[in-house]
């Protein structure tokens, strides 16, 4: 049974701290905006951090930014097979908006 999934990634971690610099919101303040922990924030943030986060979320922070929709996030749509897959989950990357 074959399965899809969203993923989506930050874009840079640089992108997300200018934005939220020229914001001038804290880790906790951005994560009181978009209701998630201080800490999935600073993740985000931090150079060597996670990169994806819950495909719900990357909108609420662009908006809690006034940032252009799609502009730190990317989203791709990852086809999972099920069975014997040895080479792991086939991705297919679409832009979406």
């Amino acid at each position: 049974m074959a399965g899809r999934r969203l993923r989506v990634t930050l874009a840079s971690h640089e992108a997300l701290d200018q934005y939220m610099r020229f914001r001038d919101l804290s880790n906790a303040q951005l994560a009181t905006k978009v209701g998630v922990s201080t800490a999935t924030i600073a993740h985000l943030r931090r150079p060597r951090g996670r990169k994806t986060c819950d495909p719900a979320l990357a909108p609420k922070i662009e908006k809690a930014l006034n940032a252009p929709p799609g502009s730190l996030f990317l989203a791709e749509v990852i086809d999972d097979y099920s069975g014997d897959n040895r080479n792991g989950p086939a991705i297919t990357t679409r832009k979406t908006a």
